[in-house]
């Protein structure tokens, strides 16, 4: 069946039980993605603890067999939000994490002996294409870097594959001479990926999702540059000698050493950066501004401002989840056509603006997601040759 031995239910319960609230490891998210699809049955369950109404089904399972004073200590500290303005189902927490690992493990234990029923199958909507990460190298070769074994050396430097998903330049020689030409590759993360880099310097780069970014093998010895398109999530090794800017389209970002996030989607109208820690400079058409932590800037054809910003939301795609705070049905599906690669038409414009809250674990499948938007009462969806329409 879908798993052996109690420490097995255990560790899946447990993974499921955190990624409710947004708190999994990439490698943790990684094993729970892998345990999901070892079977239909593991698809099946999965999917099943997407849904906010089964969640409440499985509490009342619990309940059952034989937990009643569990069940009741949670009751008291769990609620469902069921206000009219907030549109998706979310489910608060506080200390109640062991025993939600217990209702997940009583649910497991009653979906694993329903031997008597016939389950089922649940149709995916298999969306993504299958494409794949792509390093070019400086002279153009093209490498595919989920196939990507062992080491290679590129412009004297040492490549090499860490892990699933990282690539790591060797740390660089600082006294690299100025009038030396720099030799560049470029990473392309397509829709439905994402990917780790670190650089020569050792800054490290998570690119999101349909993302490109292009940058020295090793930098030069008076500035550090790259070049981004789509959206990518900084830690900068710190260097007062030597700043480290980040171009896109409309804008430079400027900094010393920090964390920021950019997103510089083309096709979007504006383009973010936010900031986690320390300073950066934000520069756009001769207008220049400094942010502070918890802030973002917003540039446009027309403007530049900045906000504070929930950081926690802007990042979230790095911890496996996409969190909604009022955000409009357009934005959302505009973020998830990147991660399952779809194209979306609305029978009326209006329902482009129909607002959500919640949050939905990345790793869900597509069609998880789309049941949890339509129950909202707000809009249906039909889905067909990676057409998503939306109506009422």
């Amino acid at each position: 069946m879908m798993m052996c031995g109690s420490e097995k239910w255990f560790r899946i319960a447990g993974l499921l039980a955190r990624q409710r609230v947004g708190q999994l490891s990439e490698k943790e998210l990684r094993e729970l993605e892998e345990w999901r699809e070892a079977s239909s049955e593991n698809k099946l369950l999965y999917d099943r603890w997407q849904d906010g109404e089964f969640l409440e089904a499985s509490f009342k399972s619990y309940q059952r067999i034989g937990r009643r004073k569990a069940l009741l200590d949670m009751e008291k500290r769990v609620q469902f939000q069921r206000k009219k303005k907030l549109r998706l189902r979310v489910l608060r927490w506080g200390s109640v994490a062991a025993v939600f690992v217990m209702v997940v493990l009583s649910s497991l234990y009653l979906f694993d002996r329903e031997t008597e029923k016939t389950v089922k199958e649940q149709v995916a909507i298999a969306l993504m294409k299958p494409q794949r990460p792509v390093l070019r190298l400086d002279n153009g070769t093209t490498m595919l870097l989920d196939s990507l074994k062992g080491n290679f050396e590129e412009a004297g430097v040492l490549v090499k594959k860490a892990g699933e998903s990282t690539l790591s330049y060797s740390a660089e020689d600082l006294g690299f001479p100025q009038h030396m030409q720099l030799a560049y590759n470029t990473i392309e993360v397509p829709k439905g990926s994402e990917f780790d880099l670190i650089l020569s310097d050792g800054t490290r780069v998570w690119l999101n999702a349909d993302s490109k970014l292009k940058y020295p093998v090793t930098f030069g010895s008076d500035k550090r540059e790259v070049e981004l398109e789509g959206e990518g999530y900084f830690e900068v090794t710190r260097d007062e000698t030597r700043p480290f800017r980040v171009v896109v389209e409309k804008q430079t970002v400027e900094v010393l050493g920090t964390e920021f996030n950019v997103d510089a989607y083309p096709e979007e109208k504006n383009t973010y950066t936010t900031l986690v820690s320390g300073k950066v400079k934000v520069d756009t058409d001769g207008q220049t501004v400094i942010l502070d932590p918890g802030m973002q800037s917003v540039v446009n054809d027309e403007k530049m401002y900045t906000r504070k910003v929930n950081v926690a939301e802007v990042i979230s795609w790095r911890n496996g989840m996409f969190v909604l705070e009022n955000h409009t049905l357009e934005e959302i599906m505009s973020k998830m056509a990147r991660w399952y690669d779809f194209t979306v038409f609305y029978q009326n414009m209006s329902l482009k603006e129909a607002t959500f809250k919640g949050k939905i674990p990345r790793y869900a499948s597509f069609e998880s997601v789309l049941n949890i938007l339509e129950k909202t009462g707000e809009v249906k969806f039909n889905v067909k040759n990676q057409i998503v329409t939306v109506y009422q």
